[in-house]
């Protein structure tokens, strides 16, 4: 057994995973820090389409955004995603943005928070997400877990999101 320790920092981690997951189809990913380490995504558990519904200019190369979407969770939990983030210009059309988020099963009777961090081009994004909720029920399995995604989007603020469970 390997008695190596696998550490490195979270924003190191996210910044490494968000390079590694840009291709379609992945559903592995590889780090190398010296050993391979290897974190199997499977198949995605949460699938929205939403709309970016508001921006507002907050300084010099920062914009806040609010967002909203409809979404399927484990293929058969309905929910919204409503939230915000900050979107920081980096230059050469590449943003970093960090926001939060409150994903709510249809009849509102489950609530899970989410924090994120992602980069993008505007309309395409790679990111990280952790999940926390006190629920008991449906959306408990959401529970201090960390998910990866993927948003394609368009000029108009449509987006499809993708995420799957890092395990």
């Amino acid at each position: 057994m390997n008695t190596k320790r696998f550490t490195i920092s979270i924003t190191a981690g996210i910044a490494v995973m968000l390079l590694l997951i840009g291709g379609t189809g992945t559903n592995t990913i590889l780090f190398n820090v010296g050993y391979a380490q290897t974190a199997t995504l499977g198949e995605p558990f949460f699938v929205e389409r939403g709309k970016v519904t508001g921006q507002k200019e907050i300084g010099p190369n920062r914009t806040q955004f609010t967002f909203a979407s409809n979404g399927t969770m484990n293929g058969n939990i309905e929910v919204t995603n409503t939230g915000e983030y900050v979107s920081v210009s980096k230059g050469n059309n590449l943003v970093y943005d960090q926001g939060q988020g409150v994903i709510k099963t249809k009849d509102g009777s489950e609530i899970a928070n989410h924090t994120f961090i992602e980069v993008g081009n505007g309309t395409d994004f790679q990111g990280a997400s952790a999940f926390s909720t006190n629920s008991t029920g449906k959306l408990s399995f959401l529970n201090n877990i960390l998910v990866i995604y993927k948003i394609d989007g368009d000029e108009s603020g449509n987006y499809a999101g993708t995420q799957w469970h890092w395990k």
